[in-house]
């Protein structure tokens, strides 16, 4: 069994891929990902499987891995790992259909294997259940998954959590104790769906109540390639960094605890190891997993976010972290851990469990290695949703279920999905906002 993952890296030409088992080196996950899954497949499955990496950029991919160069994007990799007889072909599907890849794995008849690091939008996902060739969307967190249960694809989805390297859990040696810790830390990229300026509009409430914490801010819009029309300070885009830089600067006190770092590789380490709470897209736009909250929640730190989209799933509230569902709550919820050693301890410690036991490439690593077996030997694959109703927890989740096991599987009704009407509703809610 052959399989070529394609890593879209043309905009990272300077990340080192060399080693993914010691975590990500600076850049999106999306990117990281399609190198180290198929690097921990080769470590673990090389006598059942042949691995390929196909990528725009690959000076720094690891050494150890057979990797091929494309210069026009994925349909010259899909053209290429059919070329050298590969019996899988792994990409990720942009929002959008892009140059029409679902057509063209038709005709050159490449079983494939999407991995969603954003949720297609429904046309797009249309045309991935009509794709004979297209056999399974990986959805990368629970949250998306049950997005998609009724979805035009929904006999196609897998759910296979974001991972990160089992190097990472528990990395922090000689921890600090409670006492010793003393910063706040937000990481991701800085674009405005990673929503930084609505923490930047709170800090200076948050650090009258902390005055000892700095926030620190780990990552820029460089995380993802973006490096033209950057603000003064080359963080982000111009517009926004004067936006959450004016947030920020309102208070004289408390803005002069705020440091930049821009992107990091692994020194990021030393400032998570003296972090005592996390900080991640507090509204959860885009947010498919969140592998920045994996990540801290690896290294034991309590992460405190919104209870929106992914985090709801990746963040267990109470237990590794605390969700909030406004700005108080959260101002709230990051000096409570702050300031609460026993609460801190008992977070910590939950976020150490469900990093490696839900997101840790040992306990995740067979969900890819099955997956390509059953395609590639035609086995059925596809989910069982009845198992799901046991973990409703909203009246649209359970109508899409209804949808699902009934008028899909039982009448045969195939072209309704609530997803559709989800969506609609969604920007109805945009919109009324945008007016108020």
């Amino acid at each position: 069994m052959k399989i070529a993952f394609y890593c879209a890296n043309k905009h990272l030409p300077k990340i080192d891929f060399s080693d993914p088992y010691a975590g990500n080196p600076g850049c999106g996950a999306a990117e990281y990902l399609h190198v180290a899954i198929p690097f921990m497949l080769d470590n673990f499955y090389s006598k059942l499987m042949k691995i390929v990496i196909i990528a725009d950029e690959v000076d720094n991919l690891p050494s150890n891995i057979e990797f091929h160069k494309v210069n026009n994007g994925v349909i010259e990799a899909a053209s290429l790992a059919k070329s050298i007889a590969c019996d899988i072909f792994v990409f990720r599907p942009r929002m959008y259909e892009e140059d029409n890849i679902l057509s063209h794995l038709e005709k050159i008849k490449l079983k494939s294997v999407g991995r969603a690091a954003l949720t297609p939008n429904y046309d797009h996902l249309i045309k991935m259940g009509k794709c004979n060739y297209f056999k399974a969307l990986i959805c990368v967190g629970k949250n998306q998954f049950n997005h998609l249960i009724d979805s035009p694809v929904s006999k196609k989805i897998v759910h296979i959590n974001n991972c990160i390297s089992d190097k990472l859990i528990g990395e922090i040696k000689d921890k600090p104790n409670f006492e010793d810790r003393k910063d706040v830390v937000f990481m991701g990229s800085l674009v405005p769906q990673k929503n930084f300026h609505y923490l930047a509009s709170i800090w200076n409430k948050i650090s009258k109540e902390i005055p000892e914490a700095n926030l620190h801010v780990i990552g820029s819009s460089k995380t993802y390639g973006i490096e033209q029309n950057l603000g003064k300070y080359g963080l982000a885009e111009e517009s926004y960094e004067k936006h959450f830089m004016s947030l920020i600067n309102e208070d004289n006190v408390s803005s002069k605890k705020v440091f930049f770092h821009g992107n990091l590789s692994f020194e990021k380490y030393k400032i998570l190891s003296n972090t005592k709470v996390g900080v991640v897209n507090p509204l959860g736009t885009t947010e498919t997993c969140c592998v920045s909250a994996v990540e801290m929640q690896a290294m034991g730190i309590p992460v405190c976010t919104g209870n929106y989209e992914s985090l709801r799933t990746t963040v267990i509230n109470k237990k590794s972290g605390l969700l909030s569902n406004n700005k108080k709550q959260l101002i709230n919820n990051i000096i409570f851990v702050y300031k609460n050693k026993k609460v801190f301890n008992r977070l910590s410690e939950g976020a150490l469990i469900n990093a490696k036991l839900n997101f840790s490439f040992s306990h995740n690593i067979i969900k890819w290695y099955s997956l390509f077996y059953k395609i590639k030997n035609n086995i059925n694959f596809e989910a069982d949703f009845s198992k799901s109703i046991l973990e409703v927890k909203s009246i649209l989740q359970f109508l899409m279920l209804l949808n699902t096991i009934f008028l899909k599987n039982k009448l045969g009704i195939k072209t309704f999905s609530l997803l559709k009407l989800n969506d609609i509703f969604k920007n109805i809610k945009i919109f009324l906002k945008k007016i108020i």
